[in-house]
């Protein structure tokens, strides 16, 4: 029996009849009236509780809402929304109702949301309070007449005049569509950044949640035993997914902290909730290093999985120094899932490197053409075509989708190298995209805000290295002959960049030159930017 037979024997349907990502995630567990789904976490240290039953209720109720607002099946339903409950309400909605999820990025400024709404077709929106005033200036910018839902706060506090007030929708709403699906049938459509071009919307099918069980099995060790606490944003793959409704198929309850990050507040939780294991981005591993050596690891804490960006030996190292479970590496990206990893197999992980391929995925180093690279050469990471992969096709850019396969291999933009003991070594992306704190960032979305400025002639975003070695997004900029202050300039390029794309992809580091590199052609040349010094923070 294959490792993917093995998954499909674990559903609670044939998959040849029929499959549905909310009846595998949520629905199976309901019979059991008590059994936990998720406990979210507030930094006032308040906790909501939700069964499986209560969660799949709410979803059946916020079904009957997106029904009596006229979508129908296929429609898009858009979720700007946090680590909180009501994500995953959403999410469950759409799916057992055969919408299509539109996950969307909580840090996301203007023009890049304005892109999603747009692209998408997004015929409803729900929204959380803080970010209301985000989504207007993007629906504005979008030209959307989406019908929008808001969250209220959790002090009672009514939503703004006019706006529609979801909890209040729930309450009052029957039960909606609990339609049949197929495996192939459209779930979800998740925009991922690139570095030509706008983003890429990937068409995720019911069949994408398989494609992430067997790294959540494996690696994760999610299980009816385990108690999985996820630090990634369900408005990213990995977080929605590959921690997300993956774990909650298998019958892991998760914990999500509501806040932003703070490390003590994090131990608190996992100690509180008897977390067993904790999946955060490298650059949180290392700010919870101190908290570790000082109080050591909670009894329970048996895993400690990353992904995201490459983990650093020193973190890695130190984390397991501390006292701490041996931090286990992963790589994976939307398009494909989480495809190498460190497994739950008794081996243990090697600072600076990852293990090989999860159960199920074939993965090899190929070169430009998709030909096998010599023996410990390094090369393209690329994965042989799976029974089931997490995205099947960009549906804005079937062209840049199609240009990624060679025959039955998808050819990822990442190189890697051999190590000892059949381990990787990520050597950083091929192209041009900037892996900074966990999020990938497409350098064209920043250029393109740091050009508007009056006093920037030309504009590049390359990958920088900051503090403590971390990556960072870096400005190369062309400044015109009347420019304010490099000081006054910097602090106002990061605003902007804050403000129209996100907090995560705002440059933390400057450089100045005469004019930016080009080629015969005039295409800008960024690898030669990035070997380049003179960077200012």
């Amino acid at each position: 029996m294959t490792v993917w037979d093995d998954v499909e024997r674990g559903l609670s349907r044939d998959p040849a009849t029929g499959l549905n990502t909310a009846q595998e995630a949520c629905g199976r567990w309901t019979a059991d009236p008590g059994r936990l789904a998720l406990v979210v976490r507030h930094p006032d240290g308040s906790r909501e509780r939700w069964t499986h039953a209560e969660l799949y209720r709410a979803a059946a109720r916020a079904a009957g809402v997106f029904a009596g607002a006229g979508l129908r099946r296929g429609d898009r339903v858009a979720a700007l929304l946090g680590r909180q409950v009501e994500s995953w309400i959403v999410a469950l909605a759409a799916w057992r109702s055969g919408l299509v999820l539109v996950p969307l990025f909580g840090g996301l400024g203007t023009d890049a949301l304005a892109y999603r709404l747009r692209t998408s077709g997004t015929r409803l929106l729900v929204v959380d309070h803080a970010r209301r005033a985000a989504a207007a200036a993007a629906l504005a910018a979008a030209d959307s007449d989406a019908v929008v839902l808001t969250v209220a706060a959790r002090d009672g506090s009514p939503v703004a005049p006019g706006d529609t007030d979801f909890r209040a929708a729930l309450a009052a709403a029957d039960d909606g569509p609990d339609r049949h699906t197929s495996a192939a049938d459209l779930a979800t459509l998740l925009f991922t950044s690139g570095t030509t071009g706008e983003p890429k919307a990937c068409t995720m099918p019911h069949s994408a949640l398989l494609s992430v069980l067997p790294f959540a099995r494996y690696s994760l060790g999610a299980g009816p035993r385990s108690t999985v606490f996820t630090a990634a944003d369900p408005g990213w793959a990995y977080g929605l997914y590959s921690t997300g409704a993956a774990p909650m198929a298998l019958g892991s309850p998760r914990v999500l902290y509501s806040g932003d990050f703070d490390p003590q507040a994090w131990w608190r939780v996992v100690r509180e909730e008897s977390v067993t294991c904790l999946a955060a981005a490298p650059s949180a591993y290392r700010r919870l290093l101190g908290p570790l050596r000082e109080h050591g690891a909670p009894a329970t804490l048996q895993v400690a999985a990353a992904a995201g960006e490459p983990l650093d030996a020193g973190t890695a190292t130190g984390w397991r120094s501390a006292g701490g479970p041996a931090v286990r590496d992963g790589y994976g990206l939307t398009e494909v899932g989480m495809v190498l990893a460190d497994l739950a197999d008794g081996t243990p992980p090697e600072p600076g490197t990852l293990g090989g391929p999860v159960p199920g995925f074939d993965v090899l180093l190929v070169d430009p053409a998709g030909d096998p690279v010599e023996p410990g050469a390094d090369g393209l990471i690329a994965v042989r075509r799976p029974r089931h992969q997490l995205c099947d096709g960009y549906e804005n850019r079937p062209q840049a989708w199609a240009e990624r396969l060679r025959g039955d291999l998808f050819v990822t933009g990442d190189r890697a190298a051999p190590a000892p003991g059949g381990r990787w070594r990520f050597l950083g992306r091929a192209d041009d995209m900037i892996v900074a704190s966990g999020y990938n960032i497409g350098p064209v979305e920043v250029e393109r805000v740091l050009a508007d400025h009056p006093a920037v002639r030309e504009a590049a975003a390359v990958a920088g290295t900051g503090p403590g070695g971390a990556t960072v997004v870096r400005a190369v900029l062309v400044r015109d002959a009347d420019h304010p202050p490099a000081e006054v300039l910097e602090g106002e390029l990061r605003d902007a960049v804050r403000q129209r794309i996100g907090a995560h992809a705002r440059p933390r580091l400057f450089s100045y030159v005469e004019a930016l590199p080009r080629n015969e052609v005039g295409k800008l040349q960024r690898a030669r930017l990035r070997m380049q010094d003179g960077s200012r923070g």
